[in-house]
């Protein structure tokens, strides 16, 4: 399997760790080994996986299950996206999870949390708490603070 390489930055790629958590325990679909992984690495990645995906550190990383990842998204760890509404009744649970688009970078630490979409090539500073849509091309660090356009 060739090594993915970012389109914008060609020293962010995977761990070993990474790539065997991503090419075996999830696209090949081993459970058993995925459940082992998950327990050691502390990572609950349940949404459908795009073609190219960055761990760097693929440790405390939780994904809901709806959430839509694009291409040459980067997720560091301890990231959390997922749902802010613990009562949430609509039956359709999947308008509750984020959307990242192609190329959006997710700082360490940092909660997207939400039916928000977050731009193309935004960069998600490490413990930001994102809960309302970013545009394309922005930076967004704290508690929904877009610093540039």
């Amino acid at each position: 399997m060739k090594k993915a390489i970012h389109p914008r930055n060609p020293t962010i790629r995977n761990t070993v760790v990474a790539d065997l958590y991503l090419a075996v325990a999830r696209r090949r679909n081993l459970r058993k080994l995925r459940r082992v992984l998950d327990i050691m690495l502390g990572t609950e990645i349940d949404c459908e996986i795009p073609e190219r995906l960055f761990l760097g550190h693929p440790y405390g990383i939780i994904v809901g299950p709806f959430t839509i990842l694009g291409n040459d998204v980067v997720l560091n760890q301890q990231v959390t996206l997922g749902g802010k509404n613990p009562f949430y009744s609509d039956p359709d649970i999947s308008r509750q999870f984020p959307i990242l688009e192609e190329g959006v970078y997710v700082g360490a630490g940092a909660k997207i949390l939400g039916h928000i979409t977050i731009g193309a090539w935004t960069i998600v500073g490490a413990n930001a708490v994102v809960t309302r849509d970013i545009p394309s091309n922005s930076t967004v660090v704290g508690f929904n603070k877009v610093i540039s356009k």
